[in-house]
């Protein structure tokens, strides 16, 4: 009988789009819990088009809390947003 060791059975994808003009050659980030997300430092989205911006992965599982920034420094206003795994999150984030 194999074993499976470190490996996830059935991963979930979860994909994070926002809808945010950042301004041109500046990026947008996530910070946050879960899916290797760190309050501490943030990942770059990938850039769809020039407004849209997108995060996916398949290492998460329950919850998942974020918060999107502009060149990881700028906060979005507002509260945390939050996914479950296997879900579409689409959120659209306002900065000042």
């Amino acid at each position: 009988m194999a074993q499976n060791f470190g490996k996830k059975v059935n991963s979930l994808r979860t994909s994070i789009v926002a809808y945010a003009d950042v301004g041109f050659g500046n990026t947008l980030y996530i910070r946050g819990e879960g899916a290797k997300l760190s309050w501490e430092k943030g990942l770059p989205l990938k850039n769809i088009s020039a407004t849209e911006w997108a995060f996916g992965t398949n290492e998460v599982t329950g919850l998942i809390t974020f918060k999107f920034l502009i060149n990881d420094q700028i906060w979005a206003e507002g509260s945390n947003v939050s996914a479950w795994a296997g879900s579409r999150s689409i959120s659209s984030p306002e900065f000042t």
